[in-house]
C-alpha cells in the first residue's frame, strides 16, 4: 500500500511486528492481536507492510525507544520513500511483461501451461513462465526468459539429430535423453533431473554431467555445485500439486508465492523454520494456506492482495 497510514495505527503495527519476532504470541497476546486486525482491515494492511519493508531490507529495526522517536520524525520522508519503492516495483514488475510480449513465443498466464512443440517435444510453464525458441538446423535451442518450465524433450535419432539445449542466463542444460526442469533463483540457475541425465555447462570450460536425481545450482561465481532438492518432487506443480517433506516454513511460503497471485506474508519470524509437511493442490492454494497454517498453530488473515500468517 503507497498511502502513509495514520500515525496510531503505524506505531500500532511497529509494536505488535516487533512482538511477533521475539516468539509465539500467549493466548491473551493472541486474543488482542485478532481484536486488533479485526477492528480494520488498515491494521493488517499496514502490518503486512512493515513486515515487508524490513524483508526487503534484510534487516530488524531497533526497539529502543530513541529509535522509535526517530522514526517518528522521518515518517514523513519514509512515506514518499515508501511511494517511490512501489512505483519502482510496479515498473520493475511491468516492464519485463512489455519485454517478454516482444521476445518469447510462449507464456503462461496465472496457471501452468501445457505444450507439445512440432518436434514432439513436451514443456511445462509454470505460471508466469516465458520461453523463446531458437530452432535452427544444427540445434533445438530453447530460452527460459523467466520462470520455471519442465522438459521432456523429444530423443535423438537418425530422423531427429539435433541436441536439445536449454538457456537460463548464462547457463546451458542439453538434455541426454531426459527430463529436467530450470528455473532461475536468488540470482542464479537452479536445475533438476527427472529422468536420465543432463549435461550442465557455464561459460569457461565449467561443465558437469547430472543424473536422474541430482540437482544443481549454477552460478559464475560459484559454477556448478549440488542443489539438496529432490527434483522430482520439485517438479509436482506439473502434475497439479507442492509436496513438502519437513520444508521449512519460510522456503514453503517461498515456493508458494511462485504460483500465488497474492503473495502470503510471514509476520512470525521465530516460525521460519518450523517443519511443513503438506501437499497442496494448485487449483485450491486459497483453502490450502490457512489449512497449513492451522497445522502450525499459526492464525491466516486475507487482505486485499496479501495474505498474512501470524
Amino acid at each position: 500500500m503507497i498511502q502513509p497510514f495514520p500515525d496510531n495505527v503505524e506505531r500500532a503495527a511497529h509494536d505488535w511486528w516487533l512482538r511477533c519476532q521475539t516468539g509465539p504470541l500467549d493466548p491473551a497476546e493472541q486474543g488482542r492481536l485478532d481484536a486488533w486486525l479485526a477492528a480494520d482491515p488498515a491494521h493488517g494492511e499496514a502490518l503486512a507492510e512493515l513486515e515487508m519493508h524490513w524483508e526487503l531490507a534484510g534487516e530488524v529495526p531497533p526497539a529502543t525507544a530513541a529509535a522509535h522517536a526517530t522514526r517518528a520524525r522521518r515518517r514523513p520522508a519514509r512515506a514518499w520513500l515508501a511511494v517511490a519503492a512501489a512505483l519502482l516495483l510496479v515498473f520493475a514488475w511491468q516492464a519485463p511483461a512489455w519485454w517478454l510480449q516482444a521476445r518469447a513465443d510462449y507464456l503462461a498466464g496465472a496457471t501452468p501451461r501445457a505444450l507439445t512443440l512440432a518436434d514432439g517435444s513436451h514443456l511445462d510453464l509454470a505460471p508466469g513462465a516465458a520461453v523463446r525458441l531458437a530452432y535452427d538446423e544444427q540445434g533445438r535451442d530453447l530460452e527460459l526468459l523467466r520462470g520455471e518450465a519442465l522438459f521432456r524433450p523429444a530423443p535423438v535419432t537418425a530422423d531427429e539429430p539435433r541436441p536439445f539445449t536449454v538457456r537460463s542466463g548464462d547457463a546451458r542444460f542439453t538434455a541426454l535423453g531426459t527430463a529436467f526442469w530450470v528455473r532461475h533463483r536468488d540470482g542464479a540457475e537452479q536445475v533438476g533431473v527427472t529422468e536420465h541425465r543432463v549435461r550442465a555447462r557455464l561459460p569457461g570450460g565449467r561443465e558437469r554431467r547430472l543424473n536422474a536425481g541430482d540437482a544443481a545450482r549454477l552460478s559464475d561465481r560459484d559454477g556448478i555445485r549440488p542443489l539438496g532438492l529432490d527434483p522430482a518432487r520439485e517438479a509436482g506443480w506439473a502434475q497439479g500439486v507442492l509436496v513438502f517433506e519437513g520444508a521449512p516454513l519460510s522456503a514453503a511460503v517461498a515456493r508458494i508465492n511462485d504460483f500465488r497471485p497474492r503473495p502470503v506474508v510471514l509476520l512470525d519470524r521465530a516460525r521460519r523454520d518450523a517443519p511443513v509437511e503438506a501437499v497442496l493442490h494448485l487449483d485450491n492454494l486459497d483453502s490450502g494456506v490457512p489449512a497449513l497454517a492451522g497445522g502450525l498453530g499459526l492464525n491466516s488473515l486475507d487482505l486485499p492482495g496479501l495474505t498474512l500468517l501470524y
